[in-house]
């Protein structure tokens, strides 16, 4: 079993050196994140032909509850094995990333809000007892590594994956 690469160049490590101590624990709290997301993935558990997380808008945080302080979020839409969202914290900055949906990961590119750079993330699914298949189509969402499934995605939500999604258009 590989694990999945966690990388030096974090877009939240930028924002730390930037703008000093308080969003230091931003970058801590995000980092932290990443690295617990960055898990082993669980080889086999998606047949390759198999859309992992089907279509649909998802909002996943740290925490079960939504906007709680201190925990990261990421909102994102998935259309045909294609990914766009952000990740962010309550009242703070959000980034915005682009992605696809692997067998075994969701391979991600996050942009900072800031410089525009682009930085590689992979996430493990994680096992999910839950998860139901019709052939090889999933027909329910598997958990994301490090983050829980939370079914209700507020109005801001919707507006910083709005953003994200028109930014992303605009680029490609």
């Amino acid at each position: 079993m590989s694990t999945l690469p966690v990388h030096a160049s974090s877009p939240w490590h930028t924002v730390t050196q930037r703008f000093g101590k308080s969003a230091k624990s931003l970058g801590i709290a995000l980092g932290l994140a990443i690295a617990a997301i960055a898990a082993p993935a669980i080889a086999g558990e998606t047949p390759h032909s198999a859309q992992p997380i089907a279509d649909g808008v998802y909002l996943y945080g740290q925490s079960q509850a939504p906007e709680q302080i201190g925990s990261a979020y990421m909102v994102f839409e998935v259309q045909q094995g294609k990914m766009v969202g952000a990740f962010y914290m309550p009242r703070s900055s959000f980034d915005c990333f682009h992605g696809t949906l692997e067998a075994d990961r969701a391979a991600l590119t996050v942009v900072d809000s800031y410089d525009k750079t682009s930085n590689p993330y992979d996430i493990a699914y994680s096992a999910d007892d839950s998860v139901a298949t019709t052939g090889n189509e999933a027909i329910a969402p598997l958990g994301l590594e490090g983050f829980h499934r939370i079914d209700t995605v507020s109005a801001n939500d919707q507006r910083l994956l709005a953003t994200c999604k028109a930014d992303y258009s605009h680029s490609h």
